[in-house]
């Protein structure tokens, strides 16, 4: 049977495996403890953050098929809250979040999603691919402590540009085009508090600042009752402070959600910082996937489509659909 390597377990990477698993043989290597890409949540003693993805919608019949069991299972549900926007400080806009809006979330957290559809796979986490070479007619995988994993027919990278472009030859049809791919960043902030703010909103989306999100995150169905909420930065704050220190980052942020807040968050009972250095493309590529069938290597992610949830997976499905027709 055909051995295909996945490069990545986010959406793009479990929707590829999903789809081609009745006809190859599977492994998928993910640096990280645990699957699930930007749609993670961050747990600690007292708090939970789902501090990458807040939020997707579903817009054709194959990703709602896909995640069909998810919803029977109850993984997967919607998210009814109050949304406002905000500029110069005031608000300008409010919304009520209903099920018709189809705001979606994982339950209890936001990687149960991804969690529940890895279950099956040979998935090798905290496993971090550096290089890869081609011998003979076969694609050898190498981590950071030098540790091989060999013999795949294929190799398929569903991590963003900038890595894929760290690993892949030089020589590979499709590493020019991706090379010019490049993406912003963002910085989450989660905040932790020991009593509720009251505030009047469950999601502000905020306009001409540092900061462009603010979400009450334990308003989501089933989550602790701790109060959270998660802080997103624009991605021009991100753009021009990505080599600033963690901690002065942290301290803007902190201090101008409490001035739009009007609210004191000094006292918070947590508040940690993370930097996503790969969120959205700056230009989307014309194609929704690359495939080289001459080394048998291929890339596909949300960032090939529109860097949304939704995207990761048609980018994959379409994919998918090219390899079983090459095997």
């Amino acid at each position: 049977m055909t051995k295909l390597a996945i490069i990545g377990s986010g959406i793009s990477g479990i929707s590829l495996a999903s789809n081609l698993k009745s006809k190859l043989n599977i492994q998928i290597f993910e640096k990280s403890r645990g699957a699930g890409g930007r749609m993670s949540t961050r747990k600690t003693d007292l708090f939970e953050f789902d501090h990458g993805t807040q939020f997707f919608k579903i817009k054709t019949k194959e990703f709602r098929d896909f995640l069909s069991p998810l919803f029977l299972k109850n993984i997967i549900k919607h998210w009814q809250c109050k949304l406002i926007e905000i500029q110069n400080k005031k608000i300008i806009n409010e919304k009520l979040i209903t099920i018709d809006d189809e705001f979606f979330v994982g339950v209890p957290f936001m990687d149960s999603i991804v969690k529940s559809l890895s279950k099956n796979y040979n998935l090798k986490l905290n496993t971090e691919i550096c290089n890869i070479e081609k011998i003979n007619k076969h694609w050898r995988l190498y981590d950071k402590n030098n540790k091989c994993y060999e013999k795949f027919d294929w190799v398929v990278f569903t991590i963003p540009s900038e890595q894929t472009c760290s690993l892949i030859p030089k020589n590979v049809s499709f590493y020019d085009i991706i090379n010019q791919i490049k993406m912003k960043s963002c910085y989450s902030l989660m905040i932790g508090k020991s009593k509720p703010l009251n505030l009047k909103f469950d999601i502000a989306s905020i306009h001409d600042e540092d900061i462009a999100w603010i979400a009450v995150n334990n308003s989501k169905p089933e989550r602790n009752k701790k109060y959270s909420l998660l802080v997103n930065s624009s991605y021009d704050f991100a753009k021009k402070n990505s080599n600033q220190a963690n901690d002065k980052v942290l301290d803007h942020m902190l201090s101008l959600t409490s001035k739009i807040l009007n609210k004191d968050l000094s006292d918070s009972i947590l508040t940690t910082l993370h930097q996503w250095r790969f969120v959205e493309a700056y230009k989307h590529p014309s194609e929704d996937y690359f495939i080289d069938p001459n080394l048998r290597i291929a890339v596909c992610g949300d960032w090939c489509v529109d860097s949304r949830v939704e995207g990761a997976f048609t980018s994959a499905y379409k994919l998918s659909q090219v390899l079983l027709e090459k095997m």
